[in-house]
């Protein structure tokens, strides 16, 4: 754990046994502040997401590919006074704030890290909304924004929020007397809603798809011209990806990591079938979200790759992928 406004013995004390509603320091998530007059044009050209429709009461979520379409990253995006503000796992933000860099060059575009300034918590549990409203914000709907004295507060679902403070008032809020529960509280929810990130073995794995950004709202089929654009429309236009995310279920007390194979069973015998993206593991209920064929169904017979080799169980997306 590398972050100035959360301490090892308050990380130590976190719970993942708490009932209602939570709140998780996320110090493994990081964010981008990109600034100059070009930030918005140059960020046009490079992500999934349409810059244009961005504005201060809303949030963007979006991937970033290489030029052959698989991704680098996938992120929030919103405005924080002239600047745009990126949020991300720390990999994923690491690996794509490199390529922009690379060729922001040519723009007047600049780019800052964000944990000098900024902590990132998650938000959900029952009745979220009052607690939300305890910390003076207003609570905005799926897709909305809310801010209060220079933090945001994002709604990834109507109970699912991500929120970004600046580091005094993150560590001012770590000494209240809140319902603070350890980051895998919310990473479990995270995946139960269906959504992912991407962990340092897996980017450049993907296409956005595989990870149902489509379904998600995270890829823009009518704007202009961004890097691996090609790929991304000819899937949806013309068909050819046969994998997608799915929700897994088991009892273990497993947690595997990231690119963790994952076996289907074809008569007698065991064969590789997908890959963990993300796990989350309390109390010996392990969830994952994964890539697999997706004319996966639940009366396929899954396991985890691994010596005790547990049985996974598919559950429903809250979306659908058509």
């Amino acid at each position: 754990m590398h972050t100035s406004w959360l301490t090892a013995d308050q990380y130590a004390s976190l719970s993942t046994q708490v009932q209602g509603a939570f709140i998780a320091p996320l110090p493994a998530f990081e964010s981008l502040l990109v600034g100059g007059i070009d930030n918005r044009k140059y960020l046009q050209g490079q992500i999934t997401c349409d810059v244009d429709q961005l504005t201060d009461s809303n949030f963007l979520h979006g991937a970033h590919c290489d030029a052959k379409g698989k991704m680098w990253s996938q992120f929030y995006l919103a405005t924080y006074g002239d600047q745009l503000i990126t949020v991300a796992f720390r990999d994923e933000l690491t690996a794509s704030t490199a390529q922009w860099k690379k060729f922001g060059v040519f723009s007047k575009v600049s780019f800052d890290a964000g944990q000098s300034q900024f902590a990132c918590f998650g938000l959900g549990g029952d009745n979220v909304a009052s607690l939300i409203q305890q910390l003076g914000f207003d609570v905005p709907k799926r897709g909305g924004l809310s801010r209060n004295n220079g933090a945001l507060l994002l709604a990834l679902t109507d109970d699912h929020f991500l929120l970004l403070m600046p580091l005094d008032d993150a560590r001012t809020l770590m000494q209240q007397p809140l319902p603070f529960a350890a980051p895998t509280v919310w990473l479990v929810q995270h995946i139960k809603h269906g959504f992912s990130y991407l962990e340092q073995g897996l980017i450049g794995e993907f296409v956005p798809q595989m990870l149902n950004l489509q379904a998600l709202d995270a890829i823009s089929f009518s704007k202009g011209c961004y890097i691996g654009q090609e790929t991304v429309a000819r899937l949806k236009y013309r068909g050819g990806n046969k994998r997608a995310a799915f929700i897994l279920q088991a009892d273990s007390a497993e947690l595997p990591a990231a690119g963790t194979d994952i076996d289907i069973q074809l008569g007698e015998n065991w064969r590789r079938s997908g890959q963990v993206v993300n796990a989350a593991n309390i109390h010996n209920q392990l969830w994952i979200i994964a890539v697999l064929p997706n004319d996966i169904t639940p009366a396929d017979s899954l396991r985890l790759s691994s010596d005790s080799a547990p049985a996974l169980h598919i559950t429903p997306l809250p979306y659908s992928l058509n």
